[in-house]
């Protein structure tokens, strides 16, 4: 994880946006989403332009995420307070008209 990351008190922190990398998709959902929960940290929500899905984590318990809400692009996404609208959202090597 990033140096600053290490220096920001967690309980400063409401939630975490990542968008998966097309190069290291494993970190997004690997690393990260093991070391966010045990750090307290109360959502994640995952974006990932290569399939086109939004994964919503929440309720932190022993080390883990205790709920997963799975999404796609188009939808109005729950997230903590806020709603996340991911209709304007894009898929990788995808453009307005649908093609590469």
């Amino acid at each position: 994880m990033r140096k600053a990351w290490r220096s920001m008190p967690r309980t400063d922190v409401l939630a975490v946006i990542e968008i998966v990398s097309p190069s290291n998709p494993s970190n997004d959902y690997g690393e990260k989403l093991t070391e966010y929960p045990a750090m307290g940290i109360a959502h994640y929500l995952i974006v990932d332009p290569r399939t086109g899905t939004v994964e919503v984590h929440s309720d932190p318990c022993k080390g883990r995420y205790a709920r997963k809400d799975p999404y796609i692009f188009g939808d109005s996404v729950p997230f903590g307070l806020w709603t996340v609208e991911t209709a304007d959202f894009r898929r990788y090597g995808k453009t307005e008209d649908g093609g590469g």
